[in-house]
């Protein structure tokens, strides 16, 4: 699945568990975590970016792209080591992202900022980031430095309306990239086999594209990455994604509100 498919899918599949609010009197999200909406919001710009983080193993991917000569570097290292659509698209993968989402959003490190007073250090770094990664790789703004200075003021707008992350923050992480196997469990080229690193392989005579020789997986509905199945899904994921964030950002206002006093 492509860079921006990924990022409107993790979303899409947010607001759909986390969301709660009503569109045409009908609720469109589970509200597994009972979340306020601020925290929604500030979830789905997690997601978003979060469903990007599997592809470090791609030296072309969005990520790859968008931290300059870091970025590049980190990728390739990863690429050489595991491959493409290696041990970052496990579950085990997931628990370590997750696992780390925890460790940053429980840091205890706070930073006195003008206006806005104290902010959570940690959550706002990986905030940063995700929002970052997932503006670019949605193509909202041009340019190499603009995606970071979007990520940075999301954070601190984050920071104020939705200081406590310790809930939504991880659960974000661990839903963008579980989504991204997903994704690309869809295609062709599936992913590695659930158990990894522990591999079943089929015997030669049972191999099929649902189950490779190599051990992966993969359930190929979309077709090969980029095909127009893809594309007709992730645009109806889209128009979820923005009803249903539309429909909380102004069914709340106090989201809307938040942003602008200090804490």
């Amino acid at each position: 699945m492509m860079g921006g498919h990924h990022a409107i899918s993790g979303a899409a599949v947010w607001m759909a568990l986390a969301g709660s609010a009503p569109v045409l009197g009908h609720v469109t999200g589970l509200d597994l975590w009972e979340l306020d909406p601020a925290q929604v919001i500030s979830g789905a710009v997690v997601a978003t970016g979060a469903a990007l983080l599997p592809d470090i193993d791609h030296p072309s991917a969005t990520i790859s792209r968008s931290g300059g000569g870091l970025t590049k570097a980190i990728t390739r290292t990863v690429s050489s080591v595991a491959g493409h659509r290696g041990a970052t698209h496990t579950l085990l993968a997931v628990l370590a992202f997750t696992a780390l989402a925890v460790l940053v959003g429980g840091l205890d490190h706070r930073a006195h900022l003008p206006v806005l007073g104290e902010i959570p250090t940690g959550p706002v770094i990986l905030v940063g980031v995700m929002c970052a990664l997932g503006t670019r790789a949605l193509k909202v703004v041009d340019g190499m430095l603009l995606p970071w200075l979007v990520g940075l003021a999301s954070a601190l707008a984050i920071a104020v309306i939705a200081p406590e992350a310790t809930i939504w923050l991880p659960a974000a992480v661990a839903v963008g990239t579980l989504t991204h196997l997903v994704g690309d469990l869809l295609t062709t080229d599936g992913i590695p086999f659930p158990t990894w690193p522990l591999v079943a392989r089929p015997p030669r005579r049972l191999a099929s594209p649902l189950w490779q020789r190599s051990g992966d997986i993969a359930v190929p509905l979309l077709g090969d990455a980029g095909s127009a199945r893809e594309w007709l899904l992730c645009t109806v994921l889209t128009g979820y994604a923005a009803v249903t964030t539309l429909s909380t950002v102004f069914g709340s206002p106090g989201v809307l509100l938040a942003v602008t006093s200090s804490r």
